[in-house]
């Protein structure tokens, strides 16, 4: 049973108090962070009068914190892409051989509380390991969950039976959705090795389709028909004239909204590509044609307050293209596309100036 409570600073106790009744004890030189005394309650004394401020709201947080309960939690809204069928595979460095880690997950009865059955097989599908393991989650931070295991059991395979539950305690933080499930379990650069994907799942709403549509949503201010017209240069890049030149630039989604193609019909130039959402990678991925021979592939690689930046690179007429394009739309009703970086064969190119078109429908 818990008799009381130390509130340390920087390795350093602060404050120390009973709980029955609550007495707080202060270290004993002055000032909020004094020589430290052993971590005991066995010398305990009379408070002063007068607390330091952030002891008194220590005095009244840390009891909180002291009894906090996993079992009470509030539901947390990531935590419904956790059940299912997830499973990953990967080649050993020794054999060569592949093996497969599958989880099936099921909620238990308290929110943000699970149960895992994991097994683990080998190419030709020998199970070579299976156990249970009860966990619960917290949030991180953003979409990040920490894993928490609570109990384990393994399974006697020659007998197909389960062992008793014992206790245990790991954690690792993960990221999950409609189709991956990453975990980390050592430092970012490793996450991959503990990716999974989704193989199954009870909830009619965990599928790429529904992924697609929320990724592909922050696009959404593209959508429209727009129109301008630009004095252009000489892009040799593009195979196009110097000359003034009208554009109209169409943007639309497929019906279910997780596929996003265009049309950018010029004077010069005429242009067909679409953008979807690259689950493997978590980029928006965009490929396009254009009527002089260019076939070009990029990623979305920023976004923010509706401005967009594109990263791209592909074959042309004249040589390999790289270049970025910052299609802005901030804007209400205008649509501001400019490309910088460009590089032709190793050879920067000349800036263009911006295309401005105005939406007209």
């Amino acid at each position: 049973m818990l008799h009381g409570i130390a509130v340390i600073f920087d390795d350093t106790i602060v404050a120390q108090f009973t709980l029955d009744p609550l007495r707080l004890i202060l270290p004993a030189n002055t000032g909020l962070f004094s020589e430290m005394k052993p971590y005991s309650f066995l010398n305990m004394k009379k408070s002063p009068a007068i607390l330091h401020p952030l002891i008194l709201s220590l005095l009244f947080v840390t009891p909180t914190l002291a009894f906090a309960d996993h079992h009470k939690s509030t539901k947390i809204a990531q935590a419904d892409y956790i059940p299912g069928s997830w499973k990953r595979t990967w080649t050993s460095t020794t054999t060569g051989l592949q093996s497969s880690m599958t989880k099936v997950i099921k909620k238990a009865d308290l929110d943000n509380h699970f149960v895992e059955t994991i097994t683990n097989a080998f190419e030709n599908g020998k199970i070579r390991g299976k156990r249970q393991v009860r966990f619960y989650v917290e949030p991180v931070v953003g979409n990040m969950l920490e894993f928490k295991g609570t109990e384990i059991r393994n399974m006697d395979l020659k007998k197909s039976s389960w062992g008793d539950w014992r206790e245990a305690d790991f954690n690792y933080l993960f990221q999950v959705d409609e189709v991956f499930w990453n975990e980390v379990h050592q430092n970012l650069e490793d996450s991959t090795k503990g990716r999974f994907t989704r193989i199954d799942s009870d909830n009619p709403k965990h599928t790429y389709q529904q992924l697609a549509q929320r990724k592909l949503s922050v696009l959404e201010p593209f959508i429209g028909v727009w129109e301008g017209s630009v004095e252009q240069i000489d892009v040799k890049a593009y195979g196009i004239k110097a000359g003034s030149q009208k554009i109209k630039h169409t943007i639309q989604f497929n019906k279910d909204k997780t596929i996003m193609f265009w049309h950018w019909d010029g004077d010069m130039i005429d242009g067909f590509g679409a953008q979807s959402y690259h689950a493997p990678t978590g980029y928006i991925r965009t490929n396009y044609h254009t009527s002089t021979g260019n076939q070009i592939n990029g990623k979305l690689i920023s976004s923010g307050g509706k401005k967009f930046v594109w990263e791209r690179s592909g074959d042309t007429i004249n040589g390999t293209l790289y270049e970025k394009c910052l299609v802005d739309v901030s804007e209400p009703g205008v649509f501001k596309h400019k490309i910088y970086d460009r590089v032709l064969n190793g050879i920067a190119q000349p800036e263009e100036p911006v295309v401005v078109l105005k939406k007209v429908d």
